[in-house]
């Protein structure tokens, strides 16, 4: 068979596995268990029929038709009802009767229904819930007993169906393989289903500790960084108040105290956007975006920033270029990219942002001349690896700003990636889909 052949087989198997069991999405565990144990016990005791029949026990025979027939109803309760608990209480009330009543007609203790007694209660033991264990072992123990006492003082109630060593060998030898078997498939199948359980749930808790370990360490230089801003706000406040400023240091205070409180409120924005990110999920809404339109109130608010540091801010924008995006994600990104190279960007350098047409994607580039990206960081730019950097003007940031970039860019199917220029600073790109 050829490689692709092989594949296709095993596509072929493993969906006919899932339609049999029961889709993950849609079933739990302990119902695609019982899903498989079902047609499991339904295969077996379809094969006893015949062979029961062909081997002279004619009513065992028929007791394991009639049992074909009712795991049939049991499976479609569980597989097409999802009423699992039902069909457990079922399965595993008919099997104790029937094999009872087969008990009589198959030589008793000589014959090979305790083997089946031993297979039922380990398949009972599988697929119930732990509440109903000592539910099912005691009647599976009083009924084993039960039967055992009775033949033992009316041991002429029991039918001799044997006539020969033949018919024992040949009775009680499949009866022993199958149970090995069955035993085997499904001890791997809870071992496996339990290994992958629990890979799971340490993925999903090591996601939960990192993320919260991030999110102590954020919070902790939240509280840290914020405190600077107001207490410089204080201070000049409280200077004020108590001396005489001439007009001159007065603007000056000013306007590095307004700088610092634009600085903090932009902190305080992507954490609020974070936070709220967190709590209620992304909610994306992707319609034609005029770029230039969504850009420009974003360079208004920036410059402030570059005007203090007396940074050129230079700009290349198509005014016809729209695209699918949400208008507030992308103005969140802009508004990061282009305050991180304020940020970054000594005094007298220079910021370009550029719009272009790329086949059916638009690229935004935000290029600065400022110290570039460390190469140890470069890793890390767009996760949440909360560290305090500073910028070229002693800047204080946290490092959420690109992480959320990252995010919402993810969000509207785009890209985002950075370069560092040969001749220093660095380079954005943000790549979205054209509108059509």
């Amino acid at each position: 068979m050829s490689i692709s052949g092989t594949r296709n087989f095993t596509q072929r198997a493993k969906a006919f596995s899932l339609y049999i069991i029961g889709d993950p999405q849609h079933f739990t565990l302990e119902n695609r268990i019982f899903n498989a144990i079902c047609a499991i016990a339904l295969f077996i005791i379809a094969i006893n029929v015949p062979y029961n029949y062909l081997t002279g026990l004619k009513v065992t025979s028929l007791i394991f038709t009639v049992l074909v027939v009712v795991f049939i109803g049991i499976y479609y309760l569980s597989r097409y009802r999802k009423k699992v608990d039902l069909s457990i209480s079922l399965a595993v009330i008919m099997i104790n009767v029937m094999f009872a009543l087969n008990y009589f007609f198959s030589s008793g203790i000589e014959g090979a229904s305790l083997l089946s007694f031993t297979l039922a209660f380990f398949l009972t033991m599988l697929i119930s819930p732990s509440r109903q264990y000592y539910w099912w072992i005691s009647l599976n123990l009083v009924t084993v007993l039960g039967l055992i006492a009775w033949e033992y003082y009316y041991p002429d109630s029991v039918l001799n169906v044997y006539k020969t060593r033949r018919d024992i060998f040949a009775d009680i030898t499949p009866t022993y393989i199958i149970n090995v078997v069955v035993i085997f498939v499904g001890t791997a199948y809870l071992k496996n289903a339990y290994n992958k359980e629990k890979k799971t749930g340490e993925e999903k808790t090591r996601s939960l500790e990192m993320m919260n370990a991030e999110k102590s360490k954020l919070f902790s230089l939240i509280s840290h960084d914020l405190r600077n801003p107001l207490a410089s706000i204080q201070s000049y406040l409280q200077l004020m108040r108590e001396i005489e400023i001439d007009q001159e240091n007065k603007i000056q205070i000013e306007t590095e105290l307004l700088y610092v409180v634009n600085s903090t409120q932009e902190m305080l924005y992507n954490i609020l956007v974070w936070s709220k990110t967190q709590l209620d999920g992304l909610h994306v809404n992707l319609t034609p975006v005029d770029v230039a339109a969504a850009i420009h109130p974003i360079l208004k608010i920036n410059k402030m920033a570059v005007a203090k540091k007396k940074i050129s801010l230079d700009t290349n924008i198509d005014a016809s270029i729209k695209v699918m995006a949400d208008v507030n994600m992308l103005q969140l990104i802009v508004r990061n990219l282009v305050g991180n190279a304020a940020k970054f960007t000594p005094a007298g350098g220079s910021i370009f942002i550029k719009t272009s047409r790329n086949a059916d994607k638009c690229l935004i580039e935000v290029k600065d001349s400022g110290v570039g990206i460390d190469p140890k960081r470069q890793t890390d730019v767009f996760s949440l690896k909360v560290r305090s950097t500073f910028g070229t003007d002693a800047e204080k940031g946290i490092g959420l700003g690109l992480f959320l970039c990252k995010e919402y860019t993810m969000a509207q199917q785009g890209r985002i990636w950075f370069e560092n220029n040969k001749n220093g600073g660095s380079s954005f790109y943000l790549e979205l889909a054209l509108a059509q």
